[in-house]
């Protein structure tokens, strides 16, 4: 469960499966930061976000040493 006061990291990109996630923080006033996976230079196949999520698929949620995927998981986890 995430407190109010944690800090999060959302890699999303506009108009993806992120938008939900990210609306829920911000009505929750979660402070976060949005980290864009740029699908158009294909991030998401980067080294760097393979460790992540080695599906490829975005959204990703980092809470701490927790890495979730998936909308569903992730609002599951802000709730």
């Amino acid at each position: 469960m995430i407190h109010r006061h944690s800090f999060v990291e959302l890699f999303d990109y506009p108009r993806n499966a992120s938008w939900a996630p990210h609306m829920m923080m911000v009505e929750m006033g979660l402070r976060h930061e949005l980290i864009l996976v740029d699908r158009k230079s294909n991030a998401q196949k980067s080294e760097s976000y393979l460790k992540l999520n080695p599906t490829r698929r975005i959204p990703v949620l980092v809470d701490g040493e927790l890495v979730i995927h998936e909308s569903a998981a992730i609002g599951l986890h802000l709730l």
